[in-house]
């Protein structure tokens, strides 16, 4: 399989994990986890910072982001998404792109050298990897035409 070039890999969205803190302070009540960031009537009832338009379209990048890591860290260690965060992981899949042995040797640290939990983040991006594939792959083959032809 071909190396992805420089070019062709998506941008990573710039993370200040300051501005990400005040938006969380100002919205403690909202759980991440689960908050809806896509719709635009969920996102303006949310608590923004004093932002321009486009620093808060940035923060939502930011957001979105710091959501996709706390559905790869346990639910008690909010403090390691953003530590990943921190080290330009921003997916699931960018983690299961990467090979677990240079993924924990990397980033062995940031789990205070336990090469367990760093093992079981990973595990947990795989599975989201997978998820996030066969979702894909049923949303291609509803489209075949002869999926729509069955009426399918």
């Amino acid at each position: 399989m071909a190396k992805q070039s420089v070019e062709s890999q998506p941008k990573l969205t710039q993370i200040d994990i300051e501005t990400l803190n005040a938006f969380m302070k100002k919205n403690e009540e909202i759980d991440l986890r689960t908050a809806d960031l896509l719709h635009t009537s969920n996102i303006e009832k949310y608590k923004w910072p004093n932002l321009r338009e486009d620093e808060k379209e940035n923060l939502i990048k930011q957001l979105k982001a710091y959501q996709r890591m706390l559905r790869v860290v346990p639910k008690e260690r909010d403090d390691l998404a953003k530590a990943l965060l921190k080290n330009g992981i921003q997916s699931s899949l960018q983690i299961a792109s990467t090979p677990k042995k240079v993924f924990i040797q990397n980033n062995l640290k940031l789990f205070n050298n336990d090469s367990a939990l760093a093992e079981q983040v990973y595990r947990r991006a795989l599975v989201l990897r997978k998820a996030v594939t066969l979702q894909y792959m049923a949303r291609v083959q509803q489209l075949e035409p002869h999926t729509r032809a069955a009426g399918l």
